[in-house]
């Protein structure tokens, strides 16, 4: 059916056209038009050993918008990544977990359109560029607005350009050893949720015409594609249930209200069945934090305020007021894990952030003792 009007078209119209075509073009040309294998879930496990007693690491979401403010040459997120070199200076940090939801700049919301686009150099090389911070790995997944462009350019930027962005398919696992005679393991699955919180048919915005058509021309609005990812979760789960520790890292949150999204309650209930010790979020421009109980073992953190900051969900055991910017800082130990949520809005003398909470998480044998 074709409605007309006699309104003008909005020039927003005009330049998601051009972003879209711009994308396709791109993806045609990189991968000849079919279907590329990073959208396609395999058993491999991407495997790191780590010679310390304990295993320290940085959480960030939602970053990458440059942004205007006072002394902020790069928005807020400047503050932010001095307080997250602060942190990984002083705990040596090993990595960084990439919850999504980056390159949003002053300029649009739309992602990255190609591993040549300025935005790499703009918000992410030349903003976390200290000492400590250009040395980790920045272990990524997708959040919704890398799908309005080209999801697959900041994965092709991994594999070809910066391997320390960390990216090789939207779907992927990760085991590390650490600890004393690397007697300690932890497990990292790594997932797109997009699939799961988005019904394409409900997505009316202009702006997110990006993100709905690339889910429909990647097949990933089907009944069959969300039965696949859920089936591939499971399996990562089963297969890895002699882990100490297993977290699964996603986009969307899983807190209170906001867990009761599309096919999101499905995932909910995977994560508890198997016992993983924590779910690392954001898209929520919030730091907020839900407590394991004995019918939900599992731990689950939205750090989504590393440029922006909004509302949280409705259900959460603790949570900083709208405008708080900031990451989430863990060390994981043998039976417990420790964590912080640091607040980097206003930096103190040192460039350190305010740690406004914090907290311990144990070990899944607490839960679910080895025989």
């Amino acid at each position: 059916m074709i409605h007309t009007s006699k309104r003008p078209t909005p020039r927003c119209f005009y330049i998601i056209t051009l972003s879209l075509f711009m994308s396709s073009l791109y993806i045609t040309l990189s991968f000849g038009g079919l279907l590329p294998s990073i959208f396609v879930t395999t058993s491999k496990i991407y495997e790191e050993i780590y010679e310390a007693d304990t295993l320290d690491f940085l959480i960030i979401g939602d970053w990458g918008n440059s942004g205007v403010g006072k002394d902020l040459k790069h928005g807020p997120q400047a503050n932010v990544s001095k307080a997250m070199e602060y942190v990984a200076n002083k705990y040596d940090s090993k990595f960084i977990v990439n919850v999504g939801g980056p390159y949003k700049s002053a300029k649009d919301y739309q992602g990255i359109l190609s591993v040549n686009d300025s935005k790499w150099e703009e918000i992410w090389l030349k903003v976390y560029n200290s000492t400590n911070l250009r040395r980790l790995t920045w272990y990524t997944i997708a959040g919704n607005h890398d799908w309005y462009t080209n999801v697959t350019a900041q994965i092709d930027y991994s594999l070809t350009v910066n391997s320390r962005f960390f990216f090789p398919s939207l779907f992927y696992v990760r085991s590390t050893l650490f600890g004393k005679d690397l007697n300690l393991k932890a497990v990292w699955i790594h997932i797109d949720t997009n699939i799961f919180y988005y019904d394409v048919d409900s997505i009316v915005e202009i702006k997110m015409e990006g993100l709905k058509s690339n889910l429909l021309n990647f097949g990933f609005h089907t009944q069959q594609a969300v039965e696949e990812k859920f089936k591939w979760i499971e399996q990562s789960l089963i297969d890895n249930q002699d882990a100490d520790y297993i977290f699964v890292i996603g986009h969307h949150p899983l807190i209170g209200i906001c867990s009761q999204v599309n096919h999101m309650p499905r995932l909910l209930e995977l994560l508890e069945e198997y016992y993983v010790s924590a779910y690392f979020s954001g898209h929520n421009h919030v730091l907020e934090y839900k407590s394991p109980i004995k019918s939900s073992p599992v731990a689950f953190f939205i750090s989504g305020a590393g440029c922006k900051t909004g509302f949280g969900c409705e259900g959460k055991d603790w949570g900083m007021p709208r405008g708080a910017y900031g990451f989430v800082h863990a060390n994981i130990k043998e039976e417990t894990m420790d964590f912080e949520f640091v607040d980097a809005t206003k930096l103190n003398k040192l460039s350190a952030g305010k740690i406004v909470y914090n907290g311990t998480i144990n070990s899944r044998s607490y839960w679910y003792p080895k025989l």
